[in-house]
């Protein structure tokens, strides 16, 4: 027995022992210290490293007008200025437009005619558009020219849109629903100067239209013009016994003007532009 305690109490030290040397092996973290990069954590995932604002880049202060400082260089010693960009290319020389009339430009194309006012549409920008819309306040466009002041064009093409209207004591009554449109045809011209013709009266040709047709166009008509029952009466009555689109108190008249220009751009690239004029009964 007095052999077995030593060799129990050497057993029990060399135990105390080693559960000391392994507490000690543990490492004291501490605070978080800036620029350890042991502290770094790294997200795999790009779309958890990215930002959820935008940067701003603040203004640079303007100077303030004590600080900018005049040049006393005399204008003489001066050097001339070099401009380092390449100037545009110009335009081909242009026939320019002499008188009043309507100026029509395109970002591609600058249409001139001349003598007639115009009330273009709302909110149009022909640098952004193909085609132009304008209601005639004075001037006649049968025999008159159109004249391209800048562009270069290869063709111009006309059509014209004819109406029916109805007059009489009971006031005036358009009838939409018989308005008729012609084939494009191309205008006659050079130099830039092209004629128009054929708007007449004796040229104005109106849509084919049966008694039934007209007494359709009325009935739309007269709904449309929100009037009152008695007076959609009154009008469809006045109109009871018309079988065409030339007898009284119908008449044909010239509702729209339309052109169609085309060419090509400073650089090669096709365009083709509409301008279309209305005309009130």
């Amino acid at each position: 027995m007095k052999g077995f305690y030593p060799v129990v109490l050497v057993i029990m030290l060399t135990a105390l022992l080693y559960s000391c040397n392994m507490g000690g092996n543990n490492n004291n973290h501490g605070p978080i210290v800036l620029g350890d990069s042991s502290t770094i954590v790294t997200e795999p995932d790009s779309q958890y490293r990215s930002d959820f604002v935008t940067d701003l880049t603040p203004a640079e202060p303007k100077p303030q007008p004590e600080e900018v400082k005049k040049d006393t260089t005399p204008a003489s010693a001066q050097p001339a200025a070099q401009s380092t960009a390449q100037a545009a290319p110009t335009a081909p020389a242009a026939q320019q437009a002499t008188g009043s009339g309507l100026t029509i430009a395109f970002k591609e194309v600058t249409i001139f005619l001349p003598g007639i006012q115009a009330k273009g549409a709302r909110n149009q920008n022909l640098q952004n558009a193909n085609g132009a819309t304008y209601q005639l306040t004075s001037g006649t466009l049968d025999g008159n020219q159109v004249k391209i002041t800048a562009g270069k064009i290869t063709k111009i093409s006309m059509r014209y849109m004819s109406s029916i209207v109805a007059r009489n004591n009971l006031g005036t009554l358009q009838l939409n629903a018989l308005d008729a449109s012609s084939p494009w045809q191309p205008m006659k011209g050079g130099n830039n100067i092209y004629s128009i013709t054929g708007l007449d009266a004796k040229h104005i040709l109106p849509i084919k239209a049966s008694a039934g047709d007209i007494h359709n166009a009325v009935a739309k008509a007269v709904k449309q013009g929100r009037m009152n029952r008695r007076r959609q009466v009154e009008w469809e009555n006045s109109l009871r016994n018309v079988r065409s689109v030339t007898q009284r108190p119908l008449s044909v008249y010239l509702h729209s003007v339309m052109w169609k220009i085309e060419g090509k751009d400073a650089g090669g690239k096709p365009f083709q532009k509409q301008v279309r004029i209305d005309i009130n009964a």
